[in-house]
């Protein structure tokens, strides 16, 4: 057994590193779950972020990879002490393989980040800065390791080694312990402090405006702040509009295009504006989120001519449709939704308030019909 005394600062490096990445996945996968608000030093980017295709790969959170693969980062680090191989791959070569395929994948993220979403998370950030040092700590794992050959091979040098290796096994225990117990109480300060963050609502009428679709007449009222090209709103519509026609509840369409990273999301807000006027969002709004992929990538013009065609699959009058489509008047009435949710803090869509109350549990069938039910006990 060998062992190289230089490589061991290079070892603490590479745990603290996975740490880090593991506390900041950690945090995120915490807020994509729970959609609890948090910490953002750049601005709305975290949320922009959360609602772009490249959150949920395969339908995985993209924070739930990262937290494995910093915890097995981590594993490889303490697990490498003293043994020159793991699963007979050399122990230094599969940690800098791992580390490097991190960089790989954090810099893919990025760049997404900052030409196609043109957001920045704060905490992919720290996790993309972690990769790196995870990487470069490794490199240096891994060249540390050739100055073992030049080390005798006596009985007392074998037992030196041997306390050497148990010294650093403890050190990195006690660094993993403490690491964690530190991310951990890190982690509970932040979520605690994007809590107090959270959007309060100012009233009832300036929550639903009486001029806002309305599906239903159930007891309880769920507003839905939505984008007509976000992927979880034509994801949960059919949901919604469901309970609604079975008058589980009274259903409100707020408009909040998040026009940063849909460019045709104000487009089609308007359209369904201007559907409403002749008493026809619902079935604009169906068409929108059916034929999401068709219009989605459209550039201007063209949407514009897909949403007139939508306009008229739906039966109503084309030509006023057009009128309204570009008037002043649905413009505004867009915007005001659209003001109104940066009034309330709201950062992403689809956002939902459960008779008046921010709902912030899972988007599924279930969890919701539950919220709306536990709202009907209310007094």
């Amino acid at each position: 057994m060998h062992h190289s005394a230089a490589a061991a600062p290079w070892r603490t490096v590479a745990l603290l590193a996975a740490l880090v990445g593991a506390g900041a996945s950690a945090y995120l996968l915490v807020e994509y779950v729970t959609g609890q608000p948090g910490v953002c030093l750049t601005g709305t980017g975290c949320d922009l972020v959360r609602a772009s295709a490249f959150a949920y790969p395969l339908g995985i959170p993209t924070p739930l990879i990262g937290l494995v693969f910093y915890a097995a980062a981590g594993w490889l680090v303490v697990r490498s002490v003293g043994r020159p191989s793991i699963a007979g791959i050399p122990a230094g070569t599969a940690l800098v393989a791992l580390a490097g395929l991190g960089v790989v994948g954090s810099t893919f993220l990025t760049a997404m980040e900052a030409f196609v979403i043109r957001a920045f998370c704060t905490w992919c950030l720290v996790q993309a800065a972690a990769s790196l040092v995870l990487l470069a700590a490794s490199i240096g794992v891994q060249r540390a390791r050739p100055a073992v050959a030049a080390e005798a091979h006596s009985s007392r040098t074998r037992q030196q080694a041997a306390r050497a290796l148990d010294v650093e096994r403890s050190s990195l225990g006690r660094t993993a312990w403490l690491g964690a117990g530190a991310t951990g109480l890190v982690l509970v300060a932040l979520l605690a402090l994007g809590a107090t963050g959270s959007p309060t609502v100012p009233g009832e009428t300036s929550l639903a405006p009486a001029g806002s679709p309305r599906l239903g007449s159930g007891a309880v009222e769920v507003v839905e702040f939505a984008d007509f090209q976000c992927p979880g709103c034509a994801t949960l519509a059919p949901i919604l509009a469901g309970m609604a026609a079975a008058d589980e509840m009274t259903l409100v369409s707020r408009y909040f295009p998040l026009d940063s990273i849909h460019p045709n999301a104000d487009g089609s807000a308007r359209a369904a504006a201007a559907a409403d006027r002749q008493d026809s969002f619902w079935p604009m709004s169906e068409a929108l989120y059916a034929r999401q992929a068709q219009w989605k990538d459209l550039g201007a013009a063209q949407a514009d001519a897909f949403f007139a065609q939508l306009a008229g699959e739906i039966g109503i009058d084309v030509a006023r449709w057009q009128e309204d489509y570009a008037s002043a008047e649905v413009a505004a009435a867009v915007d005001a939704d659209r003001q109104q949710s940066h009034a309330l803090g709201l950062t992403g869509t689809p956002t939902l308030f459960i008779d008046g109350e921010l709902y912030r549990g899972s988007l599924g069938e279930e969890e919701i019909a539950a919220a709306i039910a536990a709202a009907r006990q209310l007094p």
